[in-house]
């Protein structure tokens, strides 16, 4: 057990590591959502008006899955680096239980993850969006979460891939339309019928319902509240992390069996 421990820990502060020496990724991580936030968001704020708020506090929540999002699916890629160059078979032929590898995988995914998307929160006065101690725990603990559910997703997809352009090609198809029926950008309510289904069985739609309910609940903003009761909301982020899981240790058992 304590092996299993170390070996964990160990997963966790080399990823960890890694990522903190590529100042380039971390620039660009950064970027991304800054970008659409002063310029996707202030732009479309000068041609949308909203009562009680403006649009680019409603795009706020989203914003921070969207740094969520990308961060946690990419980290996953490093799944691939370690096959091309043997690491990922030395770790599985050692002793470490391939369970511990996925496990400290998806960890430090999600901790690379919620930092970043905490940095962001920098933002949100400037937006008069008001946190409290309380608050800022929440919504750290909820993005933890959330970036754990969505790095497991990523390494169930990188599990079966052998080279970085399929895995790119995939993660692009897939992460934006995720992205962009998420209700990030605007109401689920107002989409047509088959978008809708496609919201409802997204799991980044109620990564943002998390975040609106953490950030608006109670402060008389109705265009800005979840779409989904919080509870719905926990139990799908929950279950579709327990099902990530699941489907990671599964496909990691049968590595080269």
């Amino acid at each position: 057990m304590k092996g299993e421990l170390r070996a964990f820990a160990a997963i966790n502060k080399r990823e960890i590591l890694k990522f903190t020496r590529q100042k380039s990724r971390i620039v660009t991580d950064l970027s991304r959502p800054v970008i659409w936030l002063l310029f996707v968001g202030y732009g479309i704020s000068t041609l949308v008006k909203l009562k009680n708020g403006s649009y680019m506090q409603y795009i706020f929540p989203g914003i921070l899955i969207m740094t969520v999002l990308f961060r946690s699916i990419f980290s996953s890629i490093s799944i691939i680096w370690d096959r091309e160059f043997g690491v990922l078979k030395e770790i599985l032929v050692s002793p470490v239980s391939r369970k511990t590898f996925v496990l400290a995988k998806i960890s430090s995914g999600g901790i690379i993850s919620t930092v970043q998307a905490l940095i962001m929160l920098a933002f949100a006065p400037f937006l008069g969006i008001r946190i409290t101690v309380i608050s800022f725990l929440l919504i750290a603990a909820s993005l933890f979460l959330i970036s754990c559910s969505i790095t497991a997703f990523g390494i169930v997809i990188a599990s079966k891939m052998t080279s970085f352009e399929g895995f790119n090609s995939i993660i692009n198809l897939l992460v934006q339309p995720m992205f962009f029926v998420s209700g990030a950008l605007y109401p689920i309510k107002k989409f047509p019928f088959f978008l809708k289904i496609l919201a409802y069985i997204n799991p980044v739609t109620y990564a943002v319902d998390i975040m609106k309910y953490l950030f608006f609940y109670g402060k008389k903003k109705t265009l800005f509240m979840p779409e989904t009761p919080l509870i719905w909301n926990f139990i799908f982020i929950a279950g579709f992390l327990i099902l990530m899981v699941f489907l990671s240790n599964y496909l990691f058992e049968r590595e080269d069996n």
